[in-house]
């Protein structure tokens, strides 16, 4: 039986309960992932990367190696994303963070957000944005302009939404942006609201410039309205529980308009997070078994990452990307979840796309992503295809044999598996909206195939 290292201690898969185990032969999920965390690299995000010179760049690398005391490697063609060799370095060592100049982050969690593709001044829905990693990035990157100083950056009229149903883990999502953001903080708002329902438009136009709001106000808000207390407020559907004081006002959250990009990383079993799993020696095995693979969750969380995508969908503009993805290796999560979406919404509706830092994944091979100079033989990171049947009779076993059109269409997904990625376990597909549907489907509709 293998064993795996962590912080200095072995765990050995034996150590499972059982209903993981056979949850994890059950969805076709490799336990060797488990045998590897400690081999792969720690990754963390240089924040405001686009403001940085090449010089700079490598002095902090330097500096950050000095206090790991291993190597630290750029990840080309996913911008700003440092690999650090030794996975026990913990960010408490390291000036960079305690400086703020950095944040943990794995690098097929920063591939989800770039798969979006966010334009300076994007209004971007992060649908649930827990803990608030890529919440972050993508209030960076709605308000990211290097030629512009810090006041005068709103101007840029981004935003950053996110909504998580657990108030708990929308205050952690809080507590990052309140540490890291800065000035682009006053791009953010968090809703604490069920994403399977949640329906606040894109903040009214020109949110950010304070004239216009007062005016809107004067002429909108009645002194019923004027005299609750920001308490009451918050309580109200479609009103920010946190927000910088202009993305606060009942002005900005009137608007109308859909959301230039969606992201829906959805609520899943965690099973590719190496990480999150680990935790549960300390938190308790039985733990694991319980909030991983118990009360049904292999069952409904593939409903509910359906209904999840489908309000997503529902909440992007036209020719707007909506980016599917989760932290599961499971089937059942990934590739027949959006096969059921797919069912849904036809070619002339949805496309799947290739993800631009993939290097136009076809979905018929491997495609790299370099970790250090190129011709450096270590750490070579690997996004693969989707999973489909390979023969006639897997077809047929798995029921699947009138949804071939359908894998046909997903080919430009991507899997991350850690034992060929180099990092934790992923999925992820882009998806263009090609045009607006108003068919509304009945709740029993939104399953996964």
């Amino acid at each position: 039986m293998e064993t795996l290292k962590k912080d200095g201690y072995k765990i050995s898969s034996a150590n499972f309960p059982s209903d993981f185990v056979e949850f994890l032969k059950s969805n076709h999920i490799d336990p060797r992932i488990y045998d590897i965390h400690h081999k792969l690299p720690r990754y963390v995000r240089i924040i405001e990367y686009s403001r940085y010179s090449q010089e700079q760049i490598q002095s902090l690398i330097e500096q950050i190696q000095t206090d790991a005391g291993c190597m630290v490697f750029q990840v080309f063609r996913v911008p700003g994303f440092l690999a650090i060799a030794d996975q026990t370095v913990k960010l408490s060592q390291l000036r960079a963070s305690k400086e703020k100049r950095i944040v943990g982050i794995d690098v097929s969690s920063g591939i989800a957000v770039l798969s979006l593709s966010v334009e300076p001044g994007d209004n971007v829905l992060d649908l649930c944005c827990a803990p608030g990693a890529k919440l972050l990035y993508l209030a960076e990157l709605v308000a990211e302009n290097k030629d512009m100083d810090a006041e005068n950056v709103l101007a840029k009229r981004g935003s950053a939404t996110g909504v998580d149903i657990s108030q708990h883990r929308a205050a952690t999502c809080r507590s990052i942006i309140t540490k890291y953001a800065g000035q682009n903080k006053g791009h953010v708002r968090i809703f604490v609201e069920d994403g399977t329902t949640f329906d606040a438009k894109a903040p009214a136009k020109s949110w950010w410039d304070p004239r216009v709001t007062k005016e809107a106000m004067s002429e909108t808000l009645d002194r019923k309205r004027q005299s609750m207390s920001k308490r009451q407020m918050r309580k109200r559907q479609g009103t920010p529980w946190f927000a910088a004081h202009l993305l606060s006002t009942p002005y900005a959250n009137s608007g109308a308009e859909l959301y230039d990009r969606v992201l829906v990383d959805a609520e899943c079993t965690h099973d590719g997070s190496l990480a999150h799993i680990l935790k549960y020696k300390d938190w308790g095995w039985d733990q694991l078994k319980t909030q991983v693979v118990g009360n049904s969750r292999p069952s409904s969380v593939p409903v509910l990452q359906s209904r999840l995508l489908e309000n997503g969908w529902r909440l992007l503009k036209p020719m707007g990307v909506l980016v599917y993805s989760t932290c599961s290796l499971s089937r059942k999560q990934n590739e027949l979840v959006l096969a059921g979406f797919l069912s849904r919404h036809g070619e002339d509706e949805a496309r799947v796309e290739p993800i631009d830092c993939l290097d136009h994944c076809s979905g018929l091979e491997k495609h790299d992503i370099f970790i250090g100079q190129r011709n450096e033989s270590i750490s070579v990171a690997f996004a693969s295809p989707i999973w489909s049947p390979q023969t006639e009779a897997e077809w047929i076993y798995c029921g699947l044999e009138d949804k071939r059109h359908l894998f046909a269409r997903m080919q430009n997904a991507a899997r991350f598996d850690p034992l060929v990625s180099n990092t934790s376990g992923m999925f992820i597909a882009r998806i263009r909206k090609l045009r607006h549907s108003s068919r509304q489907f009945e709740q029993d509709e939104l399953v996964p195939i």
